[in-house]
């Protein structure tokens, strides 16, 4: 009999098995596997490249209505025109506009700088003449600290605390892997004059005079070069200002014939500002054994460190902090404190370490589970494959530019259960070769067992290879964030393919053979099979019991597809909390993190002392709790901002009004309150603050475990007019009070602040030969404080600013300018009464835009439900809310695709925030899922050439949604992104099994079996490695319970899996057997290889 033609797995096996090249490909995986596995750089998460820009435009004068109207309109127009632009926003305040761009995900950032400016340029001759060129400032994801340290103490203040960290700035510059060094809060060493305007008045001099001699004094040039004596010689001028006593020793006027030197009309200190206008401090909590050194908060300044692009982030955090101890033992005192209040490499090292040794951990449980199924030998050449496939992972990740992340070790750890699947069906496939023929060559035996399954096998993992290939469409944040999932989890399918065709034959060759009791025919008779058969055989010939069945089987789905819908069709509707029995949709889960962060917004015009007593307040709650082991204030300037802080950009959280609180808690393996629980009880005690405090709005951050969104719930409210649009935020904020779950209420309408505004009476101003430029610069001086010059001290690393104000102690009512003075052109003083008429108003309330709409918005975060429930359940009560000039609002953006805002459509409310995100994922991965299953169905096809066999093996896969919601109510979790991935993964996985024993029954039938034994020996024979790889599937993925995150993936796998595999292996079979019976047509028995090697037909029974 002719021997067998060897498909592509044959030929495979056939070369590698007694190659010498196997074991030299065995030793080249473990040591790029070790290469790679310190040389690839770590990171907690996945880095999200969204490129971006802000652009700031300074107008002074100009109104918030000009602002937008000449300058931010069009700006953001004009920036809208850029190619890969997902969005613009604009502010347009009295005086002054930011515009901000945001591009698409993966757009390259140089390039998006580039467009920017360039279309910056070419904008400008849009604008007024007026407008000067504005700062364009990017905004970067490399920006973001990876390392905070904080100087504090209770003897030195905050400007003795900068100037040392000045010091410390300059040795961690020079670490080659640190990108960009900054520092947050204290104070700054300045020369302050402080004007006198009595002093000035009695030597006749205006603030304009003296302000424009002080400048004029201090220059210091080179004016030319001569010759003298044969020599070329450079003339310089030196009469800059060098101290202090040099300020004090300037000569401003002439007074009767006497000298007026800055220090008759002024005092001159030199050192710190004395009128703050942002403030740092930190306080220890509880969980901080120096809580007893410090009675209350302290000065403070931070130091962010942030790494270059593509360096490990883990070892640029230890370069940094091991400086900064050097530094500490060499300058810094011993009574100021050393706090890294931030470490992403401490939190990556360690989040890598635990998942390897979860990755170790899950390879030893498939293992010990495999040894008493295989044995020892079989078990042992499963092991001995699943590491090299890890290390040739590894590899490809440092070759494409993937760093070890908590994705890409979660994404290995995910496909350890389906790579070691390919492994476990060649070997079983040998091992049973090796039983049934003893007489052939043991080589040749291996060879053809591989032959076999292969067809089979490699199309189950290419199937596979194609759901995960799909995850690919994935766009946005999510894309980035779940990218290395899809990379890694192809690349360990493909590569697990290509070892069991390579490594298991070589080893089973050198150490199963001969180790093997030999049978005649497949052992039918063993109790595994004749079990399984007293469960199929009543199906195959029992009509009653098979339509009973599958009845049984299609209310049990109905069931569990009903599980997530019931909330959206419950007649108690869809807001308020979970039915018992129901499974809740959330983005994102909830994650124990080991920071949170607090935001402070007081009405607007709050002096900062107020703000800060505020902040002083949350900071004595902060000192009751626990598990805080310290906090960072920071109020009147934002705070070092994490990726989620860049998203909702917290960097220009810098008003005098405005707070940050970063809080630090204790390791999460040190306590037993979460984050989520430690937010929760401080809302409740902060409501006495608000309640002191009326107009002040506190909001707690926990960071997303994935990609941020601004907020949890966000409503858009677009429309023309401004006042039409703050009664509308003033309704859906109440809606938002009254409704469950809802919870940190903020939006965009600022509270009125006072203003003084300053007419000029121009015909006054002509005949007292004033101009109103003179009026300005004399108010100006008087009332605000101004650079206008610098002193080069020596020891000094930057130049000392020279300033000028008048102190509070000598404000002047701006309503009362009568012993204000303004010179004109004869030296005459004018009283600046005479010249001006107040007048009270409001301060310009901001003109916000996206996407070049006016808009407002109203924000909350969600405590006890899912932004989906609340949204559609406030939806209900503000579509068709009636508007003051008659007309409706509309509220949108609630489909599958974004809806664009559009003013033409009259006022309209769109959801944004969490929500967008969750249905952008649902949109983008049902195209996924349907995607991932037409590719496999068409291969299916274009294998079996069968329509109806294709369809069959497809059955798998809803019969997996059966234990996937069961499971996530069972256990408590939320069916998230990471679930929809795991059921994405459980399509390939379970397709396999149907794949397996379609394969086996065409064999049987190929081979002369009758039709029912050939179905029940397929099953029974497939039915040991099926429940293996299912159990592996299992114990591989049990392991991602540990992280939050990803307890869904796990839920939707595990569950999935060992449900659709027990009832596969039932209905499959039944379903052929049924349709070959009735239909023989449909599925006709292959036609005999004359080429094959046919084994004897056992019995089936």
């Amino acid at each position: 009999m002719r021997e067998r033609k060897l498909n592509s797995a044959g030929r495979i096996a056939d070369y590698f098995i007694e190659s010498k090249l196997t074991p030299v490909f065995v030793l080249f995986c473990l040591a790029v596997g070790w290469i790679a596995a310190t040389l690839t750089p770590r990171e907690e998460n996945p880095q999200i490249l969204v490129p971006g820009a802000e652009v700031i435009y300074a107008l002074p004068g100009r109104s918030a209505a000009e602002v937008d109207r000449l300058v931010a309109a069009p700006v953001e127009r004009a920036l809208r025109e850029i190619e890969g632009v997902d969005h613009t926003f604009s502010t347009s305040m009295q005086g002054l506009a930011q515009v901000a761009v945001q591009f698409d995900v993966g757009v390259d950032k140089e390039n998006a700088m580039v467009r920017v400016y360039q279309r910056i340029s070419s904008a400008q001759a849009l604008l007024p003449p007026d407008v000067a060129p504005p700062l364009i400032k990017r905004v970067d994801a490399d920006d973001i600290a990876v390392v905070t340290v904080t100087l504090a103490s209770e003897r030195y203040d905050d400007y003795a605390l900068r100037r040392l960290a000045e010091r410390v700035l300059e040795r961690l510059n020079s670490i080659p892997s640190v990108s960009r060094v900054e520092l947050h809060g204290g104070a700054s060493r300045e020369i302050r004059v402080e004007a006198d305007p009595a002093r000035l008045e009695a030597f006749g001099l205006t603030l304009n005079e003296g302000l424009a001699a002080l400048a004029a004094g201090n220059t210091a040039a080179e004016v030319g070069d001569t010759v003298h004596d044969g020599q070329n010689l450079r003339v310089q001028l030196r009469g800059e200002l060098r101290s202090a006593e040099d300020v004090r020793r300037l000569a401003v006027g002439v007074h009767d014939g006497q000298l007026i030197y800055v220090d008759d009309v002024a005092t001159v200190h030199d050192g710190p500002a004395q009128q703050r206008d942002a403030l740092v401090r930190l306080g220890f909590g509880p969980g901080d054994p120096r809580i007893g050194q410090s009675a209350s908060e302290m000065p403070a300044v931070t130091i962010s460190v942030a790494k270059k692009p593509g360096t490990n982030a883990v070892t640029t955090a230890e370069e940094v902090l091991a400086v900064v101890e050097t530094l500490r033992q060499q300058f810094i005192p011993a009574d100021v404190h050393v706090v890294t209040t931030r470490d992403d490499g401490v939190k990556a090292n360690d989040t890598v370490n635990h998942l390897l040794r979860d990755l170790a951990v899950a390879i030893s449980a498939v293992i010990l589970t495999l040894l008493p199924f295989l044995g020892l030998r079989s078990g042992l050449i499963i092991s001995f494959v699943l590491p090299l496939i890890l290390c040739l992972t590894l590899m490809l990740d440092l070759l494409t530019g993937f760093t070890v992340n908590r994705i890409s070790l979660f994404a290995m750890i995910l496909s350890l259960g389906m790579i070691v699947d390919d492994s476990i069906v060649v070997l079983e496939n040998i091992y049973r070769n090796y039983q049934l023929r003893s007489g052939v060559d043991p080589r040749r035996q291996a060879v053809l067992a591989v032959n076999e399954i292969g067809p089979p096998t490699t199309i189950a993992t290419i199937s596979v290879v194609l759901v995960f290939g799909s995850l690919s469409l994935l766009t946005g944040m999510n894309g980035a964030y779940f990218a290395p999932i899809s990379f890694n989890v192809q690349v360990t399918m493909a590569l697990s393919l290509l070892l069991a065709y390579m490594i298991v034959p070589w080893a089973c060759h050198r150490w199963l053979r001969g180790h093997v009791t030999a049978h005649a025919h497949d052992d039918a008779s063993s109790a595994s099979h004749q079990r399984y058969f007293r469960m199929l055989t009543p199906l195959l010939h029992s009509r009653r019991r098979r339509w009973a069945f599958y009845a049984l089987t299609l209310l049990a789905l109905l069931g569990a597809l009903l599980q997530p819908a019931w909330p959206f069709i419950r007649p108690a509707g869809v807001g308020g909390p979970q039915s018992a029995g129901s499974v809740m949709i959330a983005i994102m889960p909830r994650e124990d993190l080991g920071h949170f962060g607090i935001t402070l917004d007081m009405p607007e015009g709050t002096p900062i002392e107020t703000t800060d007593e505020v902040a002083r307040r949350v900071g004595a709650l902060l000192r009751q709790q626990p598990v805080v082991a310290n906090w960072v204030s920071y109020v009147g300037l934002p705070p070092v901002v994490d990726f989620a802080g860049q998203i909702r950009g917290a960097a220009n959280r810098q008003a005098p009004h405005q707070a940050e609180i970063t809080v630090m808690l204790l390791h999460k393996h040190a306590r037993k309150t979460t984050s989520t629980e430690v937010t929760e009880a401080l809302r409740a005690q902060t409501t006495q603050l608000q309640a002191d405090y009326p107009g002040l709005e506190i909001t707690l951050r926990n960071s997303p475990p994935g990609p941020p969104s601004p907020a949890t719930v966000i409503a858009e409210v677009y429309g023309e007019d401004a006042e039409v649009r703050r009664q509308l935020v003033a309704q859906v904020r109440e809606r938002f009070a009254q409704t469950w779950g809802v919870v940190d209420i903020y939006d965009s309408e600022a509270a009125d602040a006072p203003r003084i505004d300053l007419k000029v009476d121009h015909e006054k101003a002509m005949l007292s030969g004033v101009t109103a430029t003179a009026i300005e610069q004399t108010l100006r001086n008087l009332m605000g404080t101004r650079v206008i010059s610098e002193a080069r001290i020596e020891g000094e690393r930057a130049p000392v600013p020279i300033l000028i104000e008048v102190p509070r102690r000598h404000d002047l009512d701006p309503q009362q300018l009568d012993r204000v003075h303004v010179a004109n052109a004869q030296g005459e003083r004018i009283p600046v009464s005479e010249l001006v008429k107040p007048h009270m108003t409001h301060v310009d309330r901001p003109i916000l835009r996206k996407d070049n709409e006016p808009y407002s918005f109203v924000a909350a975060d969600v405590s006890g439900s899912a932004a989906a429930y609340v949204i559609l359940d406030m939806n209900q009560h503000l579509d068709g809310l009636d508007l003051p000039d008659g007309g409706t609002l509309s509220t949108g953006n609630l489909g599958l695709r974004e809806q664009a805002p559009s003013s033409l459509d009259g006022y309209q409310l769109l959801w944004n925030g969490e929500l967008r995100l969750t249905l952008d994922s649902l949109r983008e991965m049902s195209m996924i899922l349907i995607a991932g299953l037409a590719l496999i169905f068409l291969l299916l096809v274009a294998t079996y050439r069968s329509f109806l066999l294709a369809t069959l093996a497809m059955t798998a896969v809803p019969l997996g949604f059966i234990g996937v919601f069961p499971g996530h109510w069972l256990l408590g979790i939320d069916f998230s992104m990471a679930s929809a991935i795991g059921v994405i993964a459980l399509a390939g996985v379970v397709i396999r099994n149907s794949l397996l024993i379609i394969d086996f029954i065409r064999d049987y039938r190929q081979a002369g079996h009758p039709l029912e034994d050939a179905v029940k020996l397929a099953g029974a024979v497939r039915f040991r490695p099926i429940m293996l790889s299912a159990l592996t599937v299992a114990l591989g993925t049990l392991i991602l319970y540990t992280d939050p995150m990803f307890a869904g993936l796990a839920t939707s796998l595990i569950f999935g899996t060992v449900t659709s595999t027990a009832l596969t292996l039932l209905i499959l079979p039944t379903l052929y057997y049924r349709l070959a019976t009735a239909h023989p047509q449909w599925l006709p028995a292959p036609a005999a290889d004359g080429d094959a090697e046919q084994p004897d037909p056992p019995p089936a029974s």
